[in-house]
């Protein structure tokens, strides 16, 4: 029997995080306040429910927990605070359930001396989100490492590698360098995505909720994240189309991320390897359809998460793919003709504005029998197979 390929591996990975979400939300259904809003009201209500009673999780008991430790005391303003994350939670997690997640996933990642720093110099509300793009910067770091190195093994290292480079070109180990180089430099302004995002959430500015009475009940929840994620992936195909039809976006921000325009010039490092501007506009339907569509918060988190999952799987230049989604093979093509596949995750919006090339045979193979072949662009429903809108 052959190995599991790395989309089948990808897939597993994605529903095992959505499982742990699912097990968050039962612990969030244990532990949340006694009031509860109906469906509509969390729709077309911009305000926070009820913040008494009850914290939901991961609850309270992990601040009482530092506060434990005297090494976690300090002064700051006037007053002395048990921990940094009681300084900017102000001692009352229950207020902004959100906002008490974060301070809980910023303590196991934040050293916290460098969070009390941060306290210190910023003050209690800025000092919580730089401590948050901190340790959104160590997350992106050890997401693109790490699915980087995954992906790098099965492309590569695996004995499948041979098979797989016995008729093309195996990426050379200076174009992956500069891969790297470039993803690093990006990361540092592109993790500011989710801390904006965190931000307007934390601030009621969006449809955000954390608990699932919040929104009514399980089927809501399903329809409000179907109608979500819909919007997010229309938004992104249309971001990622103008900054290619657009000539000032694409010369001067989406180009940088196109001089990987062959399949020996792409590899899974090259999932965030453009400029930040670009990876933050591509991302950016996340954050804005947050205050159009009510999303549940672990929910919105997990799919930031897995997107950049998804980044290192579709720059691979392999073949793995299941249709429809808009796996490594059309991603290639992107990358090789420019104007056909930009959607990110499934296939239908370039099916509907007629921009969807489809490449028959494996996609790294340009020379010989084998090589590639692309199917005619059909039109679609909006479109006529070259990018452009019907009138």
């Amino acid at each position: 029997m052959n190995p599991p390929s790395p989309s089948y591996i990808l897939m597993i990975s994605v529903l095992f995080i959505f499982c742990i979400v699912t097990v968050v939300y039962a612990s969030a259904l244990n532990n949340n306040s006694s009031s509860s809003s109906t469906f509509a009201d969390v729709l077309f209500v911009h305000e926070q429910p009820n913040a008494g009673g009850d914290v939901p999780w991961p609850g309270g008991a992990w601040l009482r927990r530092m506060a434990n430790d005297p090494a976690n005391s300090f002064t700051y303003g006037g007053h002395t605070y048990h921990s940094a994350y009681e300084a900017v939670l102000h001692n009352d997690p229950a207020s902004n359930p959100v906002k008490n997640f974060n301070a809980y996933i910023n303590s196991f990642v934040v050293p916290h001396n460098i969070a009390i720093r941060m306290v210190k110099t910023f003050g209690t509300f800025w000092g919580h989100h730089v401590i948050s793009y901190l340790r959104n910067f160590i997350a992106g770091c050890i997401v693109y490492y790490g699915t980087g190195a995954f992906f790098h093994y099965h492309c590569y290292i695996h004995p499948r590698s041979k098979e797989i480079f016995k008729d093309r070109k195996r990426p050379s180990n200076e174009i992956i360098l500069d891969q790297i180089k470039l993803a690093q430099a990006s990361l540092f302004i592109y993790v500011l995505l989710p801390a904006i995002s965190e931000y307007v959430i934390e601030e009621g500015y969006t449809k955000c909720y954390y608990t699932m009475e919040e929104i009514g009940g399980f089927l809501p929840y399903l329809i409000c994240t179907l109608v979500y994620f819909v919007l997010v992936e229309i938004g992104i195909y249309w971001m990622h189309r103008t900054l290619h039809t657009n000539k000032f976006m694409y010369k001067y921000i989406h180009m940088t991320h196109h001089k990987y325009s062959r399949p020996d010039t792409l590899t899974p490092w090259a999932s965030i390897a453009f400029n930040p501007i670009d990876g933050m506009l591509q991302a950016c339907p996340y954050v804005l359809c947050l205050p159009i569509v009510p999303c549940h918060y672990l929910t919105h988190t997990a799919m930031i998460f897995f997107t950049a999952i998804w980044a290192t799987y579709i720059h691979d230049s392999m073949d793995w793919n299941i249709d429809p989604i808009m796996g490594s093979k059309y991603h290639t093509v992107h990358h090789t003709h420019y104007i056909y596949n930009y959607g990110q995750i499934f296939t239908f919006c370039d099916r509907i504005w007629g921009t969807l090339r489809v490449p028959v045979g494996k996609t790294g193979v340009l020379e010989g029998p084998n090589r590639v072949k692309l199917l005619p662009a059909q039109k679609g429903l909006f479109g006529n197979g070259r990018g452009k809108v019907m009138t």
